[in-house]
């Protein structure tokens, strides 16, 4: 099976992939995500917890987390490749914001269940980066 799908659905040339330097790693970086002056969007299937701050390199980093409690590993498993793919194909919602406001954008898309359909997890995701670039554009002073 041919491995480069990125550009099959896209027909721009828009690099659709996810590469590891952009996923959100490491237990200081999550820590960080949870403090109390993080921001969380909730939805149905999914929830979007943030943190927008000022930084030298302007980027984003969005992390994949579902609970131990929602099931065994092979179902919450299956639900972090749904939030991945979802993000994947539709990252490029908050990208271009993220960039002209000259920040650092550190997210975490986090599972509610395990029984959710591709369609629902990726209506959700898309609905959750619509909402924060929404935001992003609010309160960003105009770069023109």
């Amino acid at each position: 099976m041919n491995k480069d799908r990125s550009n099959n659905i896209y027909g721009s040339g828009e690099d659709a992939s996810l590469p590891r330097a952009r996923i959100l790693r490491g237990r200081k970086n999550f820590q960080r995500l949870f403090e109390q002056d993080a921001k969380t969007i909730r939805n149905t299937v999914v929830d979007l917890r943030f943190k927008i701050f000022e930084s030298d390199s302007p980027g984003y980093l969005m992390g994949f987390v579902v609970k131990k409690s929602l099931g065994k590993a092979n179902k919450r498993n299956h639900m972090k490749r749904l939030l991945k793919e979802a993000y994947r194909r539709h990252q490029n919602i908050l990208s271009e914001s993220i960039e002209n406001a000259g920040k650092m954008f550190h997210g975490a898309l986090m599972a509610k269940t395990t029984d959710a359909s591709y369609t629902d997890v990726e209506q959700n995701v898309i609905a959750l980066l619509r909402k924060v670039r929404d935001q992003l554009s609010t309160t960003s002073p105009g770069h023109s």
